[in-house]
């Protein structure tokens, strides 16, 4: 990890939370933190967002040791924070939602995964309650059967190349259903690529306990048993699982455990 860390921020507390969490992976990563926010009818004055975004560039440099860049846009933040991912460099974004209670520029539910979806880059969504992460021992890794899961094998190495972390390559069995030769594959390519980088890998296979249309609930269960520190996924639905999977996706993402979520798009 090299290029630079993005924060798109509110400006509020959930927001600040966000842009402590990139320093710490940027102080790791030895890179800087860039931040942006999006002035709608919300936001503050041009010259307060501003001054508020200068404030928190101060810390973060304090943090990181690297000056960080401030950057204010202007409209929808569906279409800036995209926007401005393909104009600059960036390796990862790290954004804040407000969770299930209270909409801050739409930054909860459909709508965080809604503009997720429209990154291409990995995103990592920490909570309002989510804890500072100086360490990630655990990552709970889903595999899904989705054809790009390659890329979510590359966000996770990434950060687990920074932190040392284990990851537990998680699936669930559901009876009377064989797993696709994507899925075999998806798991076959997590492990191999994993293990020749050096991570430890933790094979899980369970079979299925919790009769809900999606996963989230059962490998949250899980999370919590093995106390996880994050949690990786798809945000792109898979064509097998099309028809639950933003619902399943939503409550991964606005888990009560509070823990964050590295999202591939």
């Amino acid at each position: 990890m090299k290029k630079p860390v993005l924060v798109p921020t509110d400006l509020t507390d959930v927001g600040t939370k966000a842009v402590h969490q990139a320093g710490i992976i940027a102080r790791k990563a030895g890179t800087s933190v860039t931040l942006l926010h999006v002035l709608n009818e919300k936001s503050p004055s041009w010259e307060d967002a501003r001054k508020k975004l200068d404030e928190e560039a101060e810390r973060v440099k304090e943090l990181t040791g690297k000056e960080c860049e401030v950057l204010l846009g202007e409209g929808s933040i569906f279409e800036e924070i995209p926007r401005i991912t393909l104009d600059h460099s960036f390796d990862l974004v790290v954004i804040g939602t407000h969770g299930k209670h209270g909409i801050k520029q739409h930054l909860m539910g459909a709508y965080i995964l809604k503009l997720i979806n429209r990154i291409l880059m990995p995103v990592l969504v920490v909570q309002e309650d989510t804890p500072p992460l100086e360490k990630i021992r655990t990552l709970l890794m889903p595999v899904s059967s989705h054809p790009d899961f390659h890329k979510e094998i590359e966000s996770v190495l990434m950060l687990c190349s920074l932190f040392g972390s284990e990851v537990h390559l998680y699936s669930i069995h559901k009876p009377g259903f064989d797993w696709t030769p994507q899925m075999l594959k998806n798991i076959e390519d997590a492990t191999r690529i994993f293990e020749a980088n050096g991570v430890t890998v933790k094979r899980v296979r369970e079979e299925q306990q919790v009769y809900s249309p999606g996963y989230a609930k059962q490998s949250l269960l899980y999370a919590a048993l093995v106390k996880a520190d994050m949690v990786a996924m798809m945000t792109a639905p898979s064509d097998d699982y099309y028809y639950f999977a933003a619902a399943d996706k939503e409550a991964m993402l606005l888990n009560d455990l509070h823990l964050p979520v590295l999202c591939t798009g």
